[in-house]
């Protein structure tokens, strides 16, 4: 059964964590049976809720780590995302997946993004 859980920790994600600045760095990760299958790292701070990086198996797994991450931020009373992903196919994965537009790296009102996707009305 897939689940998407919070590290207490960054270990496994050094070489991708140790150029964040924030002290707030968090990773959550998509988990199916005993294997990780995907990942996202994100910081949510006084600057606000930011996505450095994500991974997964398959789009689906990548969308829902995404959403948790958008969700956690509602949670902490945040309503803005930033996206700062440096990789051009994850970029154009984000674009694919809605997450992002042409020229725009951030979703402005988290809350009015969840509540018009027609997957998590399911």
């Amino acid at each position: 059964m897939l689940e998407i859980h919070e590290r207490t920790d960054t270990k496994g994600y050094e070489d991708k964590v140790q150029n964040i600045n924030s002290e707030f760095v968090h990773v959550v990760e998509s988990i199916n049976g005993e294997s990780v299958n995907g990942y996202g790292i994100y910081s949510i701070d006084e600057n606000g809720l930011k996505i450095y990086d994500f991974d997964g198996e398959k789009w689906d797994i990548t969308d829902g780590v995404i959403r948790t991450i958008l969700f956690k931020g509602m949670l902490g009373g945040l309503n803005r995302c930033e996206f700062f992903i440096s990789d051009a196919e994850k970029n154009k994965k984000l674009k694919t997946l809605g997450f992002v537009k042409d020229g725009v790296n951030s979703i402005e009102d988290i809350n009015d993004f969840m509540s018009n996707c027609k997957k998590c009305k399911e």
